[in-house]
């Protein structure tokens, strides 16, 4: 286990601070704030997580209580008034960055810490400037410098997987007669940028080529997304059900994952397996997964099918190395949260 930089607890108090969060509304990013999330509790405070109803899954492995947070005004104020009587909290780190979730805060009566941004600045009881640039886990991170004593961010996201996940992957990869060496797709990214599709078009002709090579390829599509990625890829092992930690459990059980920019991709590199991420007009320097197993194609248009089967033959080939797995049993023991190693 490797302890992000200045995570050393600080002394003075048994029982630590409470601190509301809101998270952000996509899989993806809510992953690239899991370490500003675990540097919060390394600084003495206790977060109660708030946002979509995936987040109670995705970090089932925190220990943190997490609500969800419900559709419309006075839904949402009576949230937010209920999780800071609950937890006596008066501050809330903002990790959207919308209006609204400004304008929430200050009628909930909250004192709302986040960037400038979408003319909320005035919302704002602590402002920690404009929304930067570069990768979104150091922007988190940022936002957390409010709050944290000064740190270096991580060069590595590893999500703390519970052995339930786990035991659910085994029975899985069982029941898919699944024992060998295997390559985890995350084909679907489910949206757009800028007009652009965000789903690379080659995954069925990866995915026989890799067959052709004697691998096993494995897809773990998100709700509603089961039968569609049946009908595109043919000869991949479709794991559907799954919970967004079962996927990282799965993942971390994988040789290689390919993926698009997308959530599963995101939560599948947090496990700490190889990915080779494919970008087709999103921003790598934004984006990429934070791992130091990552290698990126793409980003001023799609890669081709033969670039990518290259790297991922190269990356297989390299791949071979045991992992170390990040128990979420020792992070749910104390308020002292680390990263695990590659």
């Amino acid at each position: 286990m490797i302890a992000f930089p200045g995570s050393e607890r600080r002394s003075g108090s048994e029982h630590p601070a409470p601190v509301l969060v809101r998270l952000p509304n996509y899989v993806g990013d809510s992953v690239m704030a899991w370490p500003a999330l675990a540097r919060l509790i390394a600084a003495g405070l206790h977060p109660s997580l708030l946002g979509p109803r995936w987040a109670a899954d995705l970090f089932a492995g925190s220990g943190l209580a997490i609500d969800p947070y419900p559709r419309g005004l006075g839904a949402r104020l009576t949230t937010l008034r209920h999780v800071a009587q609950r937890s006596g909290g008066r501050r809330i780190l903002l990790l959207t960055h919308s209006f609204s979730s400004a304008l929430e805060a200050r009628l909930a009566g909250l004192a709302a810490i986040g960037f400038r941004k979408d003319g909320r600045g005035p919302l704002l009881t602590t402002s920690m400037g404009v929304f930067p640039r570069g990768h979104q886990v150091d922007a988190y991170w940022r936002l957390a410098d409010g709050l944290c004593p000064p740190a270096a961010a991580p060069d590595t996201v590893r999500l703390p997987i519970t052995e339930t996940a786990r035991a659910a992957a085994r029975a899985r990869l069982e029941a898919a007669g699944i024992a060998d060496r295997f390559v985890l797709l995350c084909p679907q990214s489910g949206g757009r940028h800028q007009g652009h599709d965000k789903d690379w078009p080659a995954f069925p002709d990866l995915a026989d080529a890799l067959e052709r090579h004697g691998l096993i390829t494995v897809a773990t599509p998100g709700p509603g997304e089961a039968e569609g990625q049946r009908q595109r890829l043919v000869r991949t092992r479709i794991l559907d059900g799954l919970g967004l930690l079962d996927v990282a459990a799965i993942a971390e059980q994988a040789a290689l994952v390919i993926a698009n920019d997308c959530g599963l991709g995101h939560v599948a590199a947090a496990a700490g397996t190889p990915i080779l991420s494919l970008f087709g007009h999103t921003d790598p320097d934004r984006t990429r997964p934070r791992s130091p197993v990552a290698e990126v194609l793409g980003g001023t248009g799609w890669p081709s099918l033969d670039q990518t089967l290259a790297l991922a033959q190269r990356m297989l080939a390299s791949s071979a190395e045991p992992r170390q797995p990040c128990l979420a049993s020792q992070a749910s023991r104390s308020h002292s949260y680390h990263s695990c190693g590659p």
